[in-house]
């Protein structure tokens, strides 16, 4: 099966192609407008569906690296393909809230994140080179795979919400298997032709090290991190679910409009996806906690100007919101890329499954806590003032992550 790396630019290729299908996941969005009135459920009801797939998303990855890693790359994603399809498959069948919660919601949730880290791990080791910008490549296939099923539901739907899982679940499996052939890692001690790797630099945030799990959670390094990544994407999650019933509270707003808000979300997940790569390239120029400081500075800078919004023109609406995703999709890359500089490259797929939590945590609170969230602060103007404050505070956490001692 090896015969399919013979270039370390069909390893991104399979990459991609995995992340795409796990990309899925966040088109619930989509598919939330037909399976809730299948299932007799509000959307409010039905969101904890999507809920229980982040959080089994996020947990499930705290043991897939170290699973991948016992039984090779591509026979993880190939497991992962297996628990997908049969949580899809099994969904067809599915006619009420509590069967979805499982099917959809946990099972769903553990496939992904059995397949998620393989291919991030995969693709960092073929390119230690480009980790940061080669990481954002990879997870802007994840961005991008919600735009493209968000399609495909649309016109699966209207044959039957069993038909439309079943057709789901061919191409999840597809994509999955196709990227699987490519998922192997690279011979002990490779490095790309023509590069070597930097000198050692006394006090830099590269370590030298292999870190084992259960010593990074024990370093206050991790634990900034943690917060860092927790607060930074909370706050991109928070905009993504409101900037829509934001626009909609007020009919005075001249942002007021359905049409400008589904332009809004098209163009914010381009934004996204272009985000995960430009700030991974930046940390592959300067570090990673160069490029999360500007990130993180730039995305509180944009939540307060959000302020002001309602007395903007739709264009200036669409910007903010644009670059605060742009943002956002940063958070999928510099992370990744922080995890195998600090704790090292070999590691990374069991050591950044600990580090997601922190994303998971962020992702669960608002997909199901974002309305009630928004009635404490009294409405989304003080929020998102709120939410700038947080980005500042997420950005101080990356300051304050120092080189670990390698004992």
């Amino acid at each position: 099966m090896k015969i399919f790396v013979q270039k370390r630019g069909n390893v991104l290729l399979g990459a991609v192609l995995i992340q795409l299908a796990l990309g899925s996941l966040y088109s619930w969005g989509v598919l939330t407008t037909f399976v809730s009135p299948y299932i007799a459920r509000d959307p409010e009801e039905s969101v904890f569906i999507f809920g229980i797939s982040l959080i089994a998303f996020a947990i499930t990855m705290t043991q897939a690296g170290g699973l991948s890693k016992k039984i090779g790359p591509q026979k993880g994603v190939l497991l992962g393909a297996l628990v997908i399809a049969a949580a899809v498959f099994i969904s067809a069948a599915m006619t009420t809230l509590e069967g979805l919660l499982i099917t959809y919601g946990l099972m769903f949730g553990l496939g992904i994140g059995i397949a998620y880290v393989v291919p991030i791990a995969v693709a960092n080791a073929w390119f230690p080179d480009k980790k940061g910008m080669i990481t954002g490549i990879a997870v802007a296939g994840f961005g991008a795979g919600s735009f493209i099923f968000n399609y495909l539901i649309r016109w699966f739907a209207p044959l039957g919400i069993p038909e439309m899982f079943l057709l789901l679940g061919v191409f999840y499996v597809t994509f999955l298997v196709i990227g699987a052939l490519f998922m192997f890692n690279p011979p002990e001690g490779y490095q790309p032709a023509g590069w070597e790797p930097p000198a050692l630099i006394q006090d830099s945030l590269i370590s030298q090290k292999e870190w084992a799990r259960k010593e990074i959670v024990k370093k206050n390094q991790f634990w900034l991190l943690w917060i860092s990544y927790f607060l930074s994407a909370m706050c991109g999650l928070m905009l993504i679910g409101t900037y829509g019933s934001f626009a909609e509270s007020n009919p005075e707003y001249v942002i007021n409009s359905k049409d400008i808000i589904v332009l809004v979300g098209s163009i914010g997940a381009l934004f996204n996806g272009v985000g995960r790569i430009v700030w991974g390239k930046l940390a592959d120029q300067k570090d990673f906690r160069f490029a999360m400081i500007v990130m993180m500075t730039l995305q509180s800078v944009l939540f307060f100007s959000y302020f002001f919004i309602t007395s903007m023109n739709i264009v200036i609406y669409l910007i903010l919101t644009g670059l605060i995703m742009f943002c956002f999709g940063g958070n999928l890359s510099l992370f990744p890329t922080a995890t195998g500089d600090m704790f090292g490259k070999k590691s990374l797929g069991s050591n950044y499954g600990v580090l997601f939590s922190a994303y998971g945590v962020a992702g669960f609170i608002g997909a199901v806590a974002v309305n009630q969230i928004v009635l404490l602060f009294g409405g989304y103007l003080t929020l998102y003032v709120f939410l700038g404050i947080l980005s500042i505070i997420a950005a101080v956490s990356a300051f304050l992550v120092k080189p670990l001692k390698d004992r």
